[in-house]
């Protein structure tokens, strides 16, 4: 079922009774604040399905309401809506719930366009900067700090050394053989050893990537389809109506159903309820319904409010 702006904007109960009190301070005079009708109308005009959690105070309240002023009343609390709905506050809540139903952000946008525009030559490219950034700061150590170095890598070797098993094992072992070589030069030939441990450490360096390159190419597939979804929703999210092209489709929808109902329809007591005469109307949707309960006077004055409405928006285009 489609939901309906002014179908809730302007009803207190779905019992079907239309407030009405002085106009100038319907809102005071139903019992209600100025932050609870902003809730209700800014929750209707986003909800698949409208409601009405008024208290059974405002019921009461409503019900006591005489004929006569009611269409004063719906023109009093549309002014009330139309006011918060033309507002920069209501406007911007619901750019955030826009942004909140699709998951967008900015920091996903920029994301988003760097994944889809990265290659593997870029994730190399990246990689080997990385290495060679290393490189040079290894290069720039003397051979007393590098002996340092080896020394504790020689001592997580033989820590993984004892966990492996079977190919690993035996690379991990030629690993560190080397590595125990290395550090035999450093006591003797230092300047040597640092030729050769940097030479050693990039060939590491290109091993491990060669290594990582599988893992690093599904990472970036990943992230080019999380990009294409966040894209897609991206697309999606400039597609939803605006705040201005909502508001006129809810107007719209209301005008439309409100024009549909027949408020001379004969009713029968059919049990322990009434229903309608004619038979097509029993299959009529439950606003339809509602908004026959309420009259004809309340609902042809939220009617031509609604028409004004729609027309000060189209002249705002």
């Amino acid at each position: 079922m489609k939901k309906n702006f002014f179908v809730v904007a302007f009803i207190v109960v779905a019992g079907g009774w239309w407030i009405a009190a002085r106009p100038g301070d319907i809102v005071t005079d139903l019992g209600l604040t100025i932050e609870q009708v902003q809730e209700t109308t800014f929750t209707n005009v986003t909800s698949a399905e409208f409601s009405t959690p008024y208290t059974q105070k405002v019921r009461q309240l409503a019900k006591k309401i005489p004929e006569g002023s009611r269409a004063a009343a719906v023109q009093a609390l549309g002014a009330v809506v139309r006011s918060y709905a033309s507002s920069a506050d209501f406007k911007n809540r619901y750019q955030d719930w826009l942004k909140n139903k699709y998951q967008i952000s900015d920091d996903q946008t920029r994301e988003a366009a760097q994944n889809q525009s990265t290659t593997m030559n870029d994730v190399k490219s990246a990689y080997n900067q990385q290495a060679a950034m290393v490189q040079n700061a290894y290069s720039q150590m003397p051979p007393s700090a590098l002996a340092m170095m080896i020394q504790s890598q020689i001592q997580v070797a033989q820590q993984e050394l004892s966990e492996t098993e079977g190919a690993e094992k035996d690379a991990k072992t030629q690993e560190l053989t080397e590595l125990k070589r290395l550090q035999a030069i450093s006591k003797t030939k230092p300047e040597e050893f640092k030729k050769q441990y940097v030479a050693h450490f990039d060939k590491m360096l290109q091993r491990e990537m060669a290594k990582s390159m599988g893992k690093a190419e599904n990472d970036l597939n990943e992230s080019k389809q999380k990009a294409q979804d966040y894209q897609k929703r991206l697309a999606d999210y400039k597609a939803a109506p605006s705040v201005h092209a909502a508001l006129k489709q809810r107007l719209t929808d209301f005008i439309a159903l409100a024009g549909s109902v027949d408020f001379d329809a004969q009713l029968t007591k059919q049990g322990y309820k009434m229903e309608f005469v004619n038979p097509q109307y029993r299959n009529q949707s439950r606003q339809w319904k509602l908004l026959f309960r309420m009259g004809k006077e309340p609902v042809l004055a939220a009617r031509s409010f609604a028409q004004n409405w729609v027309k000060e928006l189209e002249s705002k285009k």
